[in-house]
């Protein structure tokens, strides 16, 4: 009886830990920027891109994915009505100069979908293309 009362306690506690811990990583999530390189270069990989995107949606979890161009910040990827408007338009050559726009942002990790020709510190590229 004894034995079946502490397993009671302890699957009491990690039912309540478990709870606590969804609670607060569901209210405090750390943002991901994903930025994507829309040249026109890069357009026949925009499928690939899309589903890159998709599969990190899916797979992420407790984290706020945030999206923009090398052109425009889009925001929260929940709020974007469909994907395709991250790859509406297709123009220009990304450099280094477009993600200044991105050096305030307060995400805990910044990836970026390229063909590679860029390396930008603090960056994590995701090649396509090459």
């Amino acid at each position: 009886m004894k034995l079946l009362k502490v397993f009671a306690l302890f699957i009491v506690l990690h039912i309540a830990a478990w709870a606590g811990t969804h609670t607060y990583l569901s209210k405090h999530q750390p943002d991901v920027l994903v930025v994507v390189d829309t040249s026109y270069s890069l357009k026949p990989h925009f499928g690939a891109m899309e589903a890159w995107i998709n599969y990190l949606q899916a797979s992420t979890r407790y984290k706020r994915i945030v999206v923009g161009t090398d052109k425009a910040l889009l925001g929260d990827l929940q709020s974007i009505p469909s994907k395709s408007v991250i790859f509406r338009s297709a123009f220009g050559r990304m450099s280094a100069d477009n993600l200044k726009r991105y050096e305030e942002t307060p995400a805990v990790e910044k990836i970026l979908l390229s063909d590679g020709s860029i390396q930008p510190a603090g960056w994590k590229v995701v090649t396509f293309g090459h």
